[in-house]
């Protein structure tokens, strides 16, 4: 074990340069492409690889903390696949942009990648250090290099050296085990993480590299720019009607990013396409202007003419051209940052470890990490500081970084708002499609309630009222003749009649519960959440359970989206607790169910969720759902309406009850 150690330790070293390289890779990916591409899967093999060695070289044993990768999408019925909104042919793209929501959203990304960067100059010299101290030792005891001491001296010195490099090897291994549990281990919900300063320093240290990849979305759509030019340049305008939709799944993702990152959220200006074509009394499709002989080429007209007329469209490529410029000050931060780090890491952590080495064996040793250090970090400003105060020029340097990182992302996203933010005629047209796409969801939903009223009532309540009907019948023959099966005829007539009634108050709480009707909202969902199979914590704001009672379609509505949510999470989830909390926000109720089940729920793939969406948007709510692979899944739901006793609120007794 002592003997294996210094060379297992210039493993450790060899791993840790490949890691750095790997790690100068994606960041370099991330501001030409866009983040958590390809090269986040590729160094996660080199990453893992330090954990494997880290539990079998040093004792120290590191869970691997990534979520499991999503599943791969399946097809609907019609054999296309849906991914955020968007209908695909094939199953490639929206497989690829679920992995990059998964790399995306796991927080073991952003730790992987600091691995990276910090393990050369710190673990890496860490782990060298037994290795040098025993190359040293032999290199002075054999006179190799010459140390000023007398040849008995030397060889002493040199010898007592290499024994001290292979006496601390295995202490050595084992502390690096610890730096990197310290950094690779999964991360724990300590309690200091809800410390104000270590959530100020979590939220601008993950904004100075959104930034960086604000860059790479920057280029990207620069370069999905030219492509349309050379698409239009080779086929003309029509290459346009297939290209421009490629191009905008890019800036709906930066848009996306923009109000998760910036807080900066823009809308989707799109026009909604219509595939709606109208017929001729000769057969042909008129499109706009032309008249076209066969449906494919009509599709095509019709596809070009919602692309070619909406003003987004043209407001895309100015944002591509132009975005590239104006994001080159988000990489201020993250040089500002690099090169703190290396002032904060470099004199306090690499030179301590190598002053033996450095002092006992001079110049050979040294120069190599010189001319590291000089090429890779441009150290000469920290060569010209005294070693004491490298570290706090570092210091001050990576806190202008870090503060110069979120106003900058957010500046970024304002510019971007005025380009890819809907103009007010974008507004209306959106606003008149789903008002009419809300109206029909309304008129089908009243038209399938009516449907489904009336099938239980023929089913239930009907049929055992005509059956009373005929049992009295029955009864009026048999009373003279034979009075005891007149009795009998009447006790099941009675029971009937019972469950008849029993039917009738179950369709009326299906339409309207009594619980909602009496007790209001907040109410009304604990009630339900007793009923539940699965314990549920329900937390209600205050200004919902005390404030006064809502309008009562909003309140039903809300009640009946809580209920279905809660329905799916305790049939699909497999989870072990659900928790509902509802409250105020602005001028909108929010509705939010969460579980700690296996994740993976879809609107597209299910009703459920789908029809929670339809009845919501009948009052313009929204309904948003994360569900990673792996869980936890997330059911927020949104209502406009004012809060209870605001002027725009109904006063008195709002529910006619």
């Amino acid at each position: 074990m002592f003997v294996l150690a210094p060379f297992r330790g210039l493993a450790l070293v060899a791993l840790a340069a490949v890691g750095f390289v790997l790690g100068a890779v994606q960041l370099a990916a991330a501001c030409l492409v866009g983040p958590y591409n390809v090269t986040v899967e590729v160094t996660r093999h080199v990453v893992n690889l330090a954990r494997t060695l880290a539990g079998r070289w040093s004792g120290v044993p590191v869970a691997v903390p990534y979520r499991p990768p999503p599943p791969r999408p399946t097809p609907r019925a019609d054999g296309l696949y849906e991914h955020d909104g968007s209908l695909y042919k094939h199953a490639g793209m929206p497989n690829f942009l679920r992995r990059a929501g998964w790399l995306a959203t796991d927080p073991a990304t952003s730790r992987d990648w600091f691995w990276l960067i910090v393990n050369l100059p710190a673990g890496g010299a860490l782990a060298a250090l037994p290795a040098g101290l025993v190359v040293g030792g032999l290199a002075v005891a054999t006179g190799v290099v010459g140390s000023g001491l007398p040849a008995w001296a030397a060889v002493v010195v040199g010898v007592a050296a290499a024994a001290l490099g292979v006496a601390i090897g295995p202490a050595v291994l084992r502390l690096h085990g610890w730096f990197t549990w310290l950094l690779l281990r999964p991360a724990d919900k300590a309690a200091w993480r809800e410390f104000a300063f270590v959530k100020w320093f979590r939220r601008t240290h993950a904004a100075v590299w959104q930034g960086g990849g604000i860059v790479g979305i920057s280029f990207g759509a620069l370069g999905i720019a030219l492509w349309h030019l050379l698409i239009a340049w080779c086929t003309g305008t029509f290459g346009l009607a297939w290209s421009v939709p490629v191009g905008r799944h890019l800036t709906n993702v930066y848009r996306r990013l923009a109000g998760e990152w910036a807080g900066v959220p823009i809308d989707v200006p799109y026009r909604p396409q219509q595939l709606r074509l109208e017929v001729e009394a000769d057969g042909r499709y008129k499109v706009g202007r032309w008249l076209v002989d066969n449906r494919a080429s009509a599709l095509r007209h019709l596809r070009w003419d919602w692309v070619m007329r909406d003003r987004a469209t043209w407001r895309d490529i100015a944002w591509a051209v132009t975005a590239p410029f104006v994001s080159l000050p988000l990489l201020v931060p993250v040089l500002l940052v690099m090169f703190g780090i290396y002032g904060l890491a470099w004199q306090p952590v690499v030179w301590p470890l190598w002053g033996v080495p450095i002092l006992l064996f001079g110049g050979p040793f040294v120069t190599p990490w010189y001319m590291w250090y000089v090429l890779v970090y441009f150290s000469d400003v920290f060569d010209m500081l005294p070693a004491w105060t490298s570290p706090l020029v570092g210091l001050a340097i990576g806190a202008v970084g870090l503060l110069l990182g979120p106003p900058l992302v957010r500046m970024h996203a304002r510019f971007s708002r005025l380009l890819l933010g809907p103009t007010e005629a974008a507004r209306l047209a959106q606003r008149v499609a789903h008002l009419t796409e809300t109206r029909s969801d309304a008129v089908d939903a009243q038209a399938a309630e009516l449907r489904r009223i009336e099938r239980d009532l023929h089913d239930g309540a009907q049929s055992r009222m005509i059956a009373v009907g005929l049992s009295l019948g029955a009864i009026e023959q048999l009373i003279d003749k034979d009075p005891d099966a007149a009795r009998e005829l009447l006790r099941q007539a009675r029971a009937t009649s019972a469950t008849a009634l029993a039917d009738l108050r179950d369709l009326v709480r299906g339409i309207h519960p009594p619980v909602l009707s009496e007790r209001g909202l907040a109410d009304a969902v604990r009630a339900i959440a007793l009923d539940t199979p699965l314990p549920v914590r329900v937390t209600v704001d205050p200004e919902v359970d005390t404030g006064g009672r809502l309008p009562a379609p909003v309140e039903s509505a809300a009640y009946f989206a809580v209920i279905e949510a809660l329905a799916n999470a305790a049939r699909h989830s497999g989870a072990g607790e659900i928790s509902v909390s509802i409250g105020y926000s602005g001028r909108a109720l929010w509705m939010r169910v969460a579980d700690d089940g296996r994740g993976g729920a879809d609107p597209a793939n299910g009703t459920g969720l789908a029809g929670i969406r339809r009845r919501l948007g009948t009052f313009d709510g929204t309904l948003d759902v994360s569900s990673p692979a792996g869980g936890p899944t997330v059911v927020a739901m949104t209502l406009p309406c004012p809060p209870p006793g605001s002027p725009d609120q109904p006063t008195g007794d709002v529910f006619d009850g």
